[in-house]
């Protein structure tokens, strides 16, 4: 006999909906709150539904499909160019025309119309779910609804616990007991429990450096990439050696990060945002090593937030696209593989028919990771997330 946790709307990073983190350790003293209690050999599992796995789409689908997800531009393309035009960028009109090159792929016929959503049964959503993603989004944007305001329907595939709570899960159990914690349908991903556990749920929480300061780092100028060199320009973000920032005794090492990221002649981006307006999805998707959407939902979910973005409300409004990675790999590949994704989502967003303008896609890699690069597959693909801000500028 199974039996399900069934965790509340889940609250991480202020609108954090992404996989729990499952810490392992011994009880001591008295026993807490006791949600859940097995009996020797009992496994406790969270349910792997149409919206709580970790990967919805199951069924097949068209070579049409296959298309949309893919993405037009190569991973890792030839951008000696852009990277030039960034550099000697001196005027407004310049950087806008190095935004139009990058995020809204003027020059290629494929993406020069308006893009059409997918059907309901290849996305597994229905068009319900749709208008209650994107009547929500419009409002947190603006930073009139908090999480708690969240409709059932936003609740991630992966379910996971309010990062506010308290209270641990208990399952005293023999040695063999399991706990399964998300996975997809097909493959379980199992964390034995040792007798006499506590479970403890923690989140990932954005880092900032003061009042909605956020902050990433590069070794050199010509690191950045050139769509935040353009945004520098339009004062958008603000771009200086790391020697002279504020910050610089705030900022730390993580995991393979180099010291050079933190040098006095490193550089930092950095701009502001309102926390109030945070949304952050960990179950928007991408195939391994790549900028490809690994389901229709992943794609769907950017398409709801197009749509929220382009209500009349948040017209002029510029909004920042924050790509985050898992901590296996090494530092400089994540970082440019989370800018690549970030990059993708906001194309994605242009193509429905958001302007580029609006848009500051970022690149943080594994620097705000939660889960070591050993931990199971299960809790590293969590920090896989997508975090949009609406930007404040002076």
């Amino acid at each position: 006999m199974k039996i399900y946790l069934i965790p509340a709307i889940t609250a991480l990073c202020g609108l954090h909906l992404s996989y729990a983190q499952v810490l392992v350790k011994p009880i001591s003293g008295s026993n807490p709150a006791t949600i859940v209690t097995t009996p020797p050999t009992t496994t406790v599992t969270v349910p792997l539904e149409q919206t709580s796995g970790v990967v919805i789409q199951t069924r097949a689908v068209s070579d049409e499909t296959l298309a949309v997800l893919r993405d037009i531009r190569s991973i890792a393309p030839e951008r000696e160019a852009e990277i030039q035009a960034a550099l000697k960028v001196d005027s407004d009109a310049e950087a806008n025309v190095i935004l139009d090159t990058i995020l809204a792929d003027v020059k290629d016929d494929a993406v020069s119309v308006q893009a059409a959503r997918l059907a309901l049964d290849v996305v597994n959503r229905t068009a319900q779910e749709r208008e209650d993603y994107v009547a929500y989004m419009t409002r947190r944007l603006q930073g009139q609804v908090t999480i708690t305001d969240a409709p059932a329907s936003f609740r991630s595939r992966v379910v996971t616990v309010p990062v506010a709570t308290t209270t641990a899960v208990l399952v005293p159990a023999q040695p063999t007991t399991e706990v399964i914690v998300a996975a997809p349908a097909t493959t379980q991903v199992v964390v034995p429990v040792p007798a006499t556990t506590e479970v403890v749920v923690q989140t990932s929480q954005p880092r900032f450096y003061g009042p909605g300061r956020r902050v990433v780092t590069y070794r050199t100028r010509e690191e950045i990439p050139p769509v935040l060199r353009a945004s520098g320009q339009l004062k958008r973000v603000e771009i200086a050696e790391v020697g002279g920032s504020p910050f610089r005794q705030d900022l730390v090492l993580v995991d393979d990060m180099s010291p050079a990221y933190i040098a006095p002649d490193a550089y930092a981006v950095t701009y502001t945002v309102n926390p109030d307006t945070e949304i952050t999805r960990s179950d928007i998707l991408f195939e391994q090593g790549t900028t490809n959407f690994a389901d229709a939902y992943s794609y769907d979910v950017v398409a709801d937030l197009a749509a929220a973005i382009r209500n009349q409300s948040l017209a002029g409004q510029a909004f920042i696209i924050e790509g985050h990675a898992s901590a296996e790999g090494e530092y400089s590949a994540n970082l440019s593989l989370s800018q690549a994704r970030s990059e993708r989502i906001a194309r994605e967003l242009v193509r429905f028919g958001v302007s580029s303008s609006q848009l500051v896609p970022v690149g943080y890699g594994e620097s705000e990771a939660v889960n070591p690069a050993n931990a199971p597959e299960a809790l590293r693909i969590q920090d896989h997330r997508v975090t949009v801000f609406a930007l404040q500028t002076p």
